[in-house]
């Protein structure tokens, strides 16, 4: 069986004719049935049903049709890297992050990589998930980094890296009983229905109980909250950090293990270019060293 063979399947498949296969392809038809005809001979199975209106796959057909697309998909990744090992890295590079790596670690990550790439012009979208999967879909950004998992199924999903979160509360509040029972979280409307709130499924896991008692979608808006002495919230280390030290913050239960995952997320199937392949390994790399 040649690869050449299957393309010419997948290309009349994907466009339901041999004449359009044909005009794509820019081979004569009669070819493109001909080499057809002969991988049916050599799976030993038929893979278009023929009639006067067109052609339609077969049961067998439309599962090598699905495997055909695995295999082009992985051709095309290969040769997307190909072509990126021997290219600088310019031009466009367009991503979603959730907010809070955006404000707080992203403009030195970016600092550095620019020295490197200064040709890679970066557009950046900050967000909730579910606006950031948005983006990735309709393809305006080629990845997201954020903390909670879609509930969709055409991305592809991987960790990134275990945030440490600290659960705090005002030093000036830290003995307050009625603040500690006050807690601060963002909006359930922002998370997957079919999945567990990430801060409540944390406090859950450790046996920490608190009644919700303010909501919002902005992490950094929850820390000023939680400084006005409003009560208590879990938030990634990197940001409530200088106030921990400056004593402004100070840390409940500081013993007790609080880590959630950034997930690197791309759209099922979709090859990356070499802007953000490359951004992504010093992210990864740049992350380690900031949380």
């Amino acid at each position: 069986m040649e690869l050449n063979h299957l393309k010419y399947f997948y290309t009349v498949a994907k466009e339901g004719s041999f004449t359009r296969a044909s005009k794509i392809l820019r081979i004569q038809q009669p070819t493109i049935s001909k080499m057809v005809q002969m991988l049916e001979l050599q799976l030993d199975t038929i893979l278009f049903e023929r009639h006067k209106r067109g052609i339609r796959l077969t049961n067998s057909g439309s599962e090598i049709f699905s495997l055909c697309e695995n295999i082009f998909s992985q051709v095309d990744a290969i040769r997307e890297y190909s072509d990126q090992q021997s290219t600088e890295c310019h031009g466009l590079l367009s991503f979603g992050m959730t907010d809070s790596v955006v404000v707080y670690l992203l403009p030195q990550i970016i600092h550095g990589f620019l020295k490197k790439h200064p040709k890679v012009r970066p557009s950046i979208f900050a967000g909730s998930s579910n606006l950031i999967s948005n983006e990735i879909r309709e393809g305006r950004a080629e990845f997201g980094v954020f903390f909670t998992r879609p509930d969709k199924v055409d991305f592809e999903i991987s960790e990134v890296i275990d945030v440490p979160f600290s659960l705090v509360i005002a030093s000036s509040q830290a003995k307050s009983q009625t603040v500690r029972s006050r807690l601060i979280i963002s909006r359930d409307i922002d998370y997957p229905k079919a999945r567990p709130f990430p801060v409540l499924e944390m406090l859950n896991r450790n046996k920490v109980k608190a009644d919700i008692f303010v909501t919002s979608n902005n992490l950094d808006s929850q820390k000023r909250m939680v400084m006005e002495g409003l009560g208590v919230a879990l938030l990634p280390r990197f940001i409530v950090k200088h106030e921990i030290s400056k004593g402004l913050l100070t840390e409940i239960l500081p013993r007790k293990d609080f880590n959630y995952s950034l997930k690197l997320v791309t759209k099922h199937r979709k090859a990356m270019s070499r802007n953000a392949f490359v951004f992504l390994d010093e992210f990864k790399a740049r992350m380690k060293a900031l949380v």
